[in-house]
């Protein structure tokens, strides 16, 4: 399965990220983000992630690809399975995972949250990379479409809070949200009307200069 390719907003220009499903050793080296200092909530979000994701892949209910998903809900119909993704680029250098988000496909195929964390202190040439956890958030709600999936919903925090209000432009956000499968549809499609502006916008900033 190719990767999803979503683009960023890093030192004025619009940059490709890969957002896939992680392996084994993926999930361990998002997990190390815990060992940061000072301590975050997106390091203490990495490693419940990866705690859930070793559960799960002990029970035999995780998977590793949209093709795996799929065969797993075909199999049963009311499994209940957990996926963690990441997202990275090449350019990143310094860093191998940008961003993640733990996942799980609810028994009555609802897609669930749980964490998505952007890794702390996240720069390139010296700037903030902006864009990434929108971008995480707006696949992730196009993946519950394709997959036929009504509802999505998930947790936030008070620090996350206003993220999930300026992407789901509503208010007020507090501990949980939810989502149906036309609101999904309006966040992929907002996120690609925003990206189309701002990348209109650096392009004509480039020209200018």
């Amino acid at each position: 399965m190719k990767p999803i390719v979503f683009h960023v907003e890093a030192a004025g220009e619009f940059r490709p990220v890969e957002f896939t499903f992680a392996s084994e050793s993926e999930v361990r080296r998002v997990r190390s983000w815990r060992k940061m200092t000072p301590a975050t909530d997106a390091g203490e979000f990495a490693a419940l992630a990866a705690k859930r994701w070793f559960y799960y892949t002990r029970e035999g209910a995780s998977v590793a690809s949209l093709d795996e998903l799929r065969a797993a809900i075909k199999r049963n119909e009311r499994a209940e399975l957990a996926f963690l993704m990441v997202a990275s680029a090449e350019w990143a250098k310094r860093y191998k995972f940008l961003a993640l988000a733990y996942c799980r496909r609810t028994w009555c195929h609802h897609l669930v949250l749980d964490f998505l964390a952007v890794r702390p202190r996240l720069q390139f040439a010296g700037k903030p990379i902006s864009g990434i956890g929108s971008g995480v958030f707006a696949n992730l709600a196009d993946m519950a479409d394709s997959l036929g999936m009504e509802t999505m919903w998930g947790e936030a925090t008070a620090s996350s809070a206003p993220f999930y209000e300026k992407i789901l432009r509503t208010r007020p956000i507090k501990d949980l949200f939810i989502i149906h499968r036309d609101t999904m549809r309006n966040v992929r499609e907002y996120y690609l009307a925003d990206q189309q502006s701002r990348l209109a916008k650096t392009t004509k900033s480039d020209h200018i200069s």
